[in-house]
């Protein structure tokens, strides 16, 4: 049933977003860059002239961009003024509290240019997409290690991704009987973070690649947080994992390598735990039918293109299997997160 939140689109407009579906990302990133929402905002609405004037661009180039973003349903007319719609006010205005433009910016440093190889991605089975980054390594998180600007371009939106699901995980799953806990593939230290402010007595260890755990140790002043959270640098498949944890986190990995090296991980991880201790395995996923959500289906199309060619955004029910298969005596599965996620819980 359609809501105010929804936009209905003939299907003749479905189609034309998907066949210009570049022309439409680039309208949306340039009304970004040159800040038309926020100065529509602040000037509560501006005409043709009004936002050539704002922009210091000429009219009819001005014209170009509000016609688009006009029939992008981002922002409308009314009374002969341009103004912003709810989503824009919702998530593209940079005070917004769920602004979306890391995850914009990522798709337009990053990952757009790649995507044009997901047709020889599928028929080879691996991430072509990555010749468009140079430098060593073989997945896209080993790239970014010699691009430091793409790196903190990248991180910066797994952190806002992070930061934004945390707190519903954190709502959901109670973790205050934790001791210690360790955060594999832990990035800008967002989830640890999180936790540690959450649960005061709380200690955890960030575990990552050299070059990641350098920036999320930089953003750490909070005194107390520094003495708390500790930094691990390692390969997840080859260093050896801190023991002496009660928890240890698989947050947004999973999603990343194909089944097999999942259950390989986990394995690591039921080792490294502690007697009694617990693997949370917390991802986007698709529905165990494998229709759906659409995040899943650009997700998935991502990771085999770009990000390693072999993982995807996996059912629950995946995740299930695996933690089994894993030898954890239990597994616990949480749905009904919002973001697409959901959480399986590995007891040793």
């Amino acid at each position: 049933m359609a809501t105010e939140r929804d936009i209905t689109l003939s299907q003749a407009d479905y189609l034309r977003i998907l066949i210009h579906g570049t022309t439409a990302f680039e309208l949306l990133r340039t009304g970004l860059e040159l800040e038309l929402f926020e100065r529509l905002e602040t000037d509560g609405g501006l005409d043709v002239p009004g936002v050539a004037t704002a922009l210091g661009v000429p009219e009819q180039p001005a014209r170009v961009l509000l016609l688009g973003l006009a029939g992008l349903r981002l922002i409308e007319l009314r009374e002969g003024r341009y103004v912003n719609t709810e989503l824009v006010r919702a998530k593209l205005l940079r005070a917004a509290p769920r602004y979306l433009g890391a995850l914009i910016d990522v798709q337009d440093r990053v990952i757009n240019a790649a995507m044009g190889e997901l047709s020889e991605a599928v028929r080879k089975g691996t991430n072509v997409g990555l010749r468009h980054i140079d430098g060593p390594g073989s997945t896209l998180y080993e790239r970014l290690g010699a691009h430091p600007e793409l790196q903190h371009v990248f991180y910066a939106n797994m952190g806002d991704a992070s930061r934004k699901s945390i707190g519903q995980f954190l709502d959901a799953y109670d973790l205050s009987d934790a001791r210690r806990v360790l955060d594999l593939g832990g990035g800008d230290g967002s989830n640890s973070i999180a936790l540690a402010t959450r649960y005061p007595g709380l200690e955890a260890t960030v575990f990552d690649q050299g070059s990641v755990v350098e920036l999320a140790a930089q953003r750490l002043s909070d005194p107390d947080l520094r003495r708390r959270i500790r930094f691990h640098a390692g390969d997840l498949f080859t260093g050896e994992l801190p023991g002496g944890h009660d928890i240890i986190l698989v947050f947004h990995i999973f999603e990343i390598w194909s089944l097999e090296r999942n259950v390989e991980l986990l394995r690591r991880c039921r080792a490294a735990l502690a007697e009694g201790g617990r693997c949370l395995v917390y991802n986007f996923v698709s529905d165990d039918a494998g229709t759906g959500p659409l995040s899943a289906g650009f997700l998935s199309a991502y990771f085999l293109t770009l990000a390693s060619g072999e993982g995807m955004a996996y059912s629950a029910a995946d995740m299930e299997r695996a933690v089994l298969a894993a030898g954890f005596t239990r597994a616990e599965r949480h749905d009904g997160f919002g973001f697409s996620h959901a959480l399986v819980v590995g007891h040793r």
